[in-house]
């Protein structure tokens, strides 16, 4: 495929509904495995001195901070992939900017209570949150008319991306 073509086609994917479903998806799941791992987290800390010591500013800041805004961001995403299907994609953008700008918010909340939960919660996290961050970059450059010349082409910024995926999203009289 010509690299002008498969740029067009990668902004047509990047800025399509399914694609922010996608998106929404892992970005929710992963905000709620984030919750769910906090609650199991939390009763352990009730039961256990020795936990509630050493993750004692980590709990109360997670807990005051961290959940709630967790909790506004999945909302967040859901009205704003609500307010995509019909055409207003301001939200869109403003959702996956605030996910753009999560790991500066959590400059100086620490994470080490994680560390108490199931390697299996863990990766579900991460795994969900590292494929809504880079979609979610995708979207908020492609949204934001950000992307530089060719640089939708580099995989190490966009991610691989298939081209038979791509392929639906010809218009008519376009050719691979």
């Amino acid at each position: 495929m010509i690299p002008e073509l498969k740029e067009k086609l990668l902004l047509r994917l990047f800025s399509s509904i399914e694609y922010m479903e996608e998106f929404t998806a892992h970005y929710v799941a992963g905000l709620q495995t984030a919750e769910d791992a906090f609650a199991i987290f939390e009763k352990k800390y009730s039961i256990n001195a020795n936990l509630a010591n050493r993750y004692a500013m980590e709990f109360r800041q997670w807990k005051e901070r961290v959940i709630p805004n967790f909790s506004r961001m999945k909302k967040n995403a859901l009205l704003s992939l609500d307010k995509a299907k019909v055409g207003d994609f301001d939200y869109m953008d403003g959702a996956t900017g605030n996910l753009r700008g999560l790991s500066k918010d959590m400059d100086g909340i620490g994470d080490n209570w994680w560390l108490e939960v199931d390697d299996l919660i863990r990766c579900k996290y991460a795994d969900n949150m590292n494929k809504a961050k880079l979609m979610g970059n995708n979207i908020y450059y492609t949204l934001s008319d950000f992307w530089n010349p060719g640089e939708l082409l580099v995989e190490n910024i966009t991610g691989p991306i298939d081209e038979q995926i791509l392929l639906k999203y010809l218009q008519p009289g376009e050719h691979p």
